[in-house]
């Protein structure tokens, strides 16, 4: 696994890509979240947007997926391959917006040579939470996390975190969530718990509006080593913050006594 960004939030950072990672499963390259920066990100870790076979979306807040349009465009001039995107109800409706957005390039590029028509260049699916058809040497299941409890949807926007197994190895992505049993269940017994995290400078440079949400439905430290603790995995590394200080570890240390990496662009684990 390769951490390609690790910038929770919209805007950019000096040190951080928006939010993706790269996992290699199944003999298969498997991209979760695709935020800002993602195809440069991808580029430094030696893949080019043709080496994807498949995009696992935990939610389409513009943090998680603003790389995306970038992502398929650029796969759709290069001539790629067919490519499948998995993730919660509105999955869809962001991809239709993106098909919309490569109809003006499609239209230019294809007088330097025909391209083919981008609604074939990937395949949308909408998943329930539980086992993702994933193929053979690989087995992925989603959760339902909190990251909506302030918003009712009507299930029309859903929110996720993935488990990853593969050659008796297991990889939990969190998505961004608050405290959640069912996050705890999917992680339970991991190898590795890739999990967010929000500090206090985190919800102070935010926008007043926001901080509600950012307290609500994003774990703090304390929550974070609680998580790891009660669903007993392995090794946390940590994500979707900009800084983790000595205060910040520390107080997960005095609930977790495993392995806490602090997470940066381009570590592989």
């Amino acid at each position: 696994m390769t951490l390609l960004g690790t910038a929770g939030g919209p805007g950019g950072h000096v040190r951080r890509s928006g939010i993706a990672s790269l996992v290699t499963a199944g003999g298969r390259r498997l991209l979760v979240d695709a935020g800002d920066g993602v195809v440069r990100q991808l580029a430094h870790a030696g893949h080019s947007v043709n080496d994807i076979d498949e995009v696992f979306l935990t939610h389409v807040h513009d943090d998680h997926t603003a790389g995306l349009p970038a992502l398929l465009t650029f796969r759709h001039t290069m001539r790629g391959g067919p490519l499948t995107l998995i993730g919660p109800p509105g999955t869809r409706a962001l991809c239709d917006g993106i098909l919309a957005y490569l109809q003006a390039n499609t239209v230019i590029r294809g007088r330097e040579g025909r391209l083919p028509d981008p609604a074939t260049l990937f395949t949308t699916h909408e998943v329930d939470p539980g086992v993702i058809d994933a193929g053979a040497g690989l087995t992925v299941v989603a959760a339902e996390n909190t990251h909506y409890t302030l918003t009712a949807f009507d299930g029309a926007q859903r929110s996720y975190a993935f488990r990853f197994e593969a050659s008796g190895r297991s990889i939990v992505f969190t998505g961004d969530t608050g405290p959640s049993t069912a996050v705890e269940e999917l992680a339970r017994g991991a190898d590795i718990l890739v999990c967010e995290m929000v500090t206090d400078v985190d919800i102070a440079s935010a926008p007043p509006p926001v901080r509600a949400h950012m307290r609500a439905e994003h774990l703090s430290p304390t929550q974070v080593g609680r998580l790891a603790a009660r669903a007993a995995v392995r090794t946390v590394v940590l994500s979707h913050y900009t800084d983790a200080g000595p205060n910040e570890l520390a107080a997960i240390a005095a609930e977790f006594d495993g392995t806490v990496i602090a997470g940066e662009d381009l570590m592989h684990l």
